[in-house]
């Protein structure tokens, strides 16, 4: 299954560049139609503001976060987080990365961010990428390359997203390895972790 994350309910165009299923990404997934994934986007600005949105997510929403680093460490730490939403202002260090390793808390890497920037803005959004790959190969930590996409022209065919963030030095067939687990997560019933799975009837 071909899957991008997104944060805006996609028309029939976006099918065309090849994606059988996107994740949006909503503040309120209640409302986004059931052709999607939907997936729960937390922002907060401190772990006070965290702890009662995480408690509103359903059991079928992807939950995803943004927020300083003190918020994503605290994120991290939740058990119903399942990744770090990316964005341009976004933090992340070794430390951090290191935790998402430790209890199993993907890292979004989004092109969007690339796409709406440019001049040294972007050169140093390349070189704090290149920075964070290294540090996710180090840990093997769960990771994730998706258009982040907010709008249809911000989306991008899954070859050219993979092939972009290939030359930036990431796996990105652990990356198709780390997607594919996440969403089994919630389409495959039979699927409970990594090597445990219900075995059909025969």
């Amino acid at each position: 299954m071909i899957v991008d994350f997104i944060r805006f309910v996609p028309d029939s165009r976006a099918y065309g560049l090849g994606f059988d299923r996107f994740v949006v990404f909503s503040e309120n997934p209640s409302n986004l139609p059931n052709f999607v994934l939907k997936g729960y986007l937390v922002k907060a600005e401190s772990g006070k503001e965290l702890i009662p949105k995480l408690r509103r997510a359903k059991d079928d929403w992807f939950v995803g976060v943004m927020g300083d680093l003190k918020v994503i460490r605290n994120a991290i730490m939740r058990r119903r987080v399942d990744l770090i939403l990316d964005f341009p202002e976004r933090e992340m260090d070794y430390v951090t990365v290191k935790m998402a390793k430790e209890k199993d808390v993907a890292i979004e890497i989004s092109l969007s961010k690339f796409l709406n920037s440019e001049g040294l803005k972007r050169l140093r959004l390349i070189e704090e990428t290149v920075d964070l790959i290294r540090i996710i190969k180090k840990f093997d930590t769960p990771f994730v390359l998706t258009s982040g996409a907010s709008r249809f022209y911000e989306l991008r065919p899954k070859r050219q997203i993979l092939e972009f963030f290939e030359l930036l030095g990431a796996d990105v067939k652990r990356a198709e390895h780390w997607l594919k687990r996440l969403i089994r997560r919630y389409t495959d019933p039979n699927y409970i972790m990594d090597g445990l799975e219900i075995e059909q009837d025969c």
